[in-house]
């Protein structure tokens, strides 16, 4: 009687066991995927922001070089933004970190609201003096909101 006890004891913590080292291996490897959708959403939300930068400082340079804007280019820098936001919306369904979304969110309004500078007029190449320091203020806000986002998801993917 004793033996047929002690082999279900054992028989019972054999299943025990192996359940718990199941449910521990797929909630690490929830954890893992989870940590990747982040980083690849964090990612495409870096190149989002990059891209439309790309694109407002090309607007700028030509503008400043006397090109007049054309509507493929303004075509493109509408579809920018839209692309900030298919990738904001993809981080936030991938994490509820407020510290990655408010550093998602920063990022993508500073490059966003780059193009609420009001411009006024060129005179010789450049604009007034006013707006020259607002576009150097709006660089290194953008820039510094795109480096604070790269670290906070970087910190949430470590401490994962």
């Amino acid at each position: 009687m004793w033996s047929t006890l002690i082999a279900v004891i054992g028989t019972l913590a054999g299943v025990a066991l192996a359940s718990a080292t199941q449910v521990w291996t797929e909630r690490r490897t929830a954890r893992r995927e989870q940590r990747q959708q982040v980083a690849a959403a964090t990612a495409q939300l870096l190149d989002a922001v990059i891209g439309y930068r790309e694109l407002f400082w090309l607007r700028i340079a030509a503008l400043r070089a006397g090109e007049p804007e054309e509507r493929e280019e303004r075509a493109a820098f509408y579809r920018a933004r839209s692309e900030i936001t298919r990738a904001r919306d993809r981080l936030a369904l991938a994490t509820a970190d407020p510290a990655l979304i408010d550093a998602s969110e920063a990022a993508a309004w500073s490059a966003i609201e780059l193009s609420d500078i009001q411009l006024g007029t060129l005179v010789d190449g450049r604009f007034a003096n006013a707006v020259e320091a607002a576009l150097d203020a709006g660089r290194e806000r953008s820039r510094d909101a795109h480096t604070a986002l790269r670290r906070a998801a970087t910190e949430h993917v470590r401490r994962g």
